[in-house]
């Protein structure tokens, strides 16, 4: 099996980079694998059709090679065979002329293009003529001034092929000689120095990427990567297909996985033309899918993910090529709780909130937790003003407190929330579970939607924000905190540091801490005698870059702090 026609890009590089010549592309026209065939529609146009009686018919094998054979008749005014594909569209601007594979039968043939010239509103064919030798391979070269345009056997002088504007190709035997025929056509391509082209026009038909031209056919991706771009592609071999496991390039293959096949195929596509020093200068650049892929030297080689660069920095004029040695899958889509609330496409609202309070890692990381995640339309009916103050970086720790209401310790199902009716938040507010009017509700928002289950937890989908009991957000949509004593909240800091601790995040768990001991200090809610020591715990803390040894050190002034408070 072969590369397909011009539209299918081989996404070659037989040489390194540093000696590589970019002028003599060649490109394909066509190939004659299966898939190609199909796409291009062959069919047999004989002469037939003004009354003779030639009989042409044709096939494709599995190595891909096109074969023309039949009868030439010149009864009844006839004498042509041909065969042509449908309606295409072709650039060859870039090329001086042909180079077809062929075997013929001694015969001279005709290789035939359409284009947009037309002959009183007819088609006009351009023709060239090339002799074969009988049961001979041979590569003919047919330059492109030699093709003269033609209507129904009359020459049209005035009229000049114009390459960039192909939209039709064709074989035809009309040499006048009754009798059977057969041609043989491994490929045809295009030859010239046309310097530096697109990603299609510039690519080298080495024999390396026959896969992947086949697998971008079937994912319906060669138009794109002909687009204006610019693309940086990391291009793997067909020994690179070839070290997935048994089966598993046929089944990609099938028309049912399409889908999944343009996915790994967009994986290895980038937006912009990215050269290797800026690639391995960023370290890490993304997919046309959103996904990652890390440039890396190592070994004394280039990484590319898990696959190794064999050629780099091939030109185009929109893009640049890289060929690597292994095929680039693309990681598993997400489970955590964040990636399933992004996928939703529901949560947007809260995903921004928890990123602005800085819980993105902490949310992904945790361990046997549940969210009540309000929607979008949830944080709409807050009061006006309060989403756009929440969000603002001085009140971030309104909004952790907020958003640690809506998290739960522990995998807890809608049922056994019900039947539990209270829960502990991690904020340290209360929350009551009940079935009112045929809902599920917690406080006064309902669940609508339950036991979303995830990695690291579960999630209910919630129809309004959940806020603290004595908190009026009409009237002060930032200050939350005021109204619980200091022994309140040095208890909730610490009912929601600990099982962040114990899941691994010291960071997240110390920070919990600092801000609880702020919190303290700023809103003069202890004793003078307190505050100078809670002070120099929270500068000498801020200094260390061991989390571990900061969570601790905290943990014990607040423990230290809440006995004195309860013996005063």
């Amino acid at each position: 099996m072969k590369s397909i026609l011009l539209t299918s890009l081989f996404l070659a590089a037989g040489l390194p980079a540093s000696g590589l010549t970019l002028g003599a592309a060649v490109n394909s026209v066509a190939e004659f694998d299966k898939a190609e065939s199909d796409s291009l529609s062959w069919r047999v146009v004989d002469d037939g059709v003004m009354g003779g009686l030639s009989k042409g018919n044709f096939g494709v094998n599995g190595g891909g090679i096109l074969t023309f054979r039949g009868t030439l008749s010149l009864e009844n005014n006839g004498g042509f065979s041909s065969i042509r594909t449908e309606k295409v569209k072709m650039d060859l601007s870039g090329a001086d002329g042909l180079l077809v594979r062929v075997k013929g039968d001694g015969r001279t043939y005709q290789m035939r293009f359409g284009t947009d010239a037309r002959y009183r509103g007819m088609e006009i064919s351009f023709m060239a003529e090339f002799k074969t030798n009988k049961g001979e391979w041979a590569e003919v070269k047919i330059p492109f001034d030699r093709f003269k345009g033609s209507f129904r056997g009359m020459k049209l002088k005035d009229e000049v092929f114009d390459p960039s504007k192909v939209s039709r190709v064709g074989l035809l035997l009309a040499d006048k000689n009754p009798g059977a025929f057969e041609l043989n056509v491994d490929w045809i391509r295009t030859y010239g120095d046309a310097g530096p082209s697109d990603l299609v026009a510039t690519a080298l038909s080495d024999g390396r990427f026959k896969t992947l031209a086949k697998a971008l056919t079937s994912a319906g991706l060669v138009e794109t990567l002909q687009g204006e771009g610019p693309f940086t592609v990391f291009a793997p071999t067909d020994e690179a297909f070839g070290k997935l496991p048994a089966g598993v390039i046929s089944s990609l293959l099938k028309p049912e996985n399409s889908e999944e096949l343009g996915k790994i195929l967009k994986y290895h596509v980038l937006a912009g033309s990215i050269r290797l020093a800026g690639a391995l200068e960023a370290e890490d650049a993304k997919a046309i899918t959103g996904e990652s892929i890390s440039v890396t030297f190592s070994d004394g080689k280039i990484k590319v993910n898990d696959s190794t660069l064999i050629n780099s920095d091939i030109q185009c004029s929109n893009g640049t090529i890289h060929v690597i040695d292994s095929v680039l899958l693309p990681p598993k889509p997400g489970t955590d709780l964040v990636a399933i609330a992004k996928r939703s496409g529901k949560f947007s609202t809260l995903l921004s909130a928890v990123q602005a309070a800085g819980l993105s890692d902490t949310l992904s990381g945790a361990s046997g937790i549940t969210i009540l995640a309000p929607t979008d339309e949830a944080f709409s009916k807050l009061p006006k003003g309060t989403l756009e103050s929440l969000l603002k970086s001085e009140n971030r720790k309104t909004l952790q407190e907020i958003l640690a209401m809506h998290v739960l310790n522990g995998k807890v199902s809608a049922g056994d929330a019900l039947n539990a009716k209270k829960a502990m938040s991690f904020s340290g507010e209360p929350l009551t579970f009940m079935v009112k009017d045929g809902l599920l509700k917690v406080n006064s928002s309902t669940i609508v939607s339950t036991d979303i289950v995830a990695d690291n937890g579960v999630i209910h989908v919630i129809d309004s924000v959940l806020l603290p009991e004595k908190r009026s957000m009409a009237k002060d949509p930032v200050d939350v905190s005021s109204s619980k004593s200091p022994i309140e909240l040095i208890e909730s800091a610490i009912d929601r540091g600990v099982p962040i601790f114990n899941q691994g995040d010291h960071q997240g768990c110390a920070d919990i801490y600092r801000d609880c001991l702020e919190e303290l200090i700023a809103t003069k809610k202890i004793n003078g005698e307190f505050v100078g020591a809670m002070e120099t715990l929270v500068s000498a803390t801020n200094k260390l870059k061991d989390n571990t040894k900061r969570a601790w050190m905290l943990r014990s002034g607040l423990d230290h702090l809440y006995k004195s408070l309860g013996e005063s």
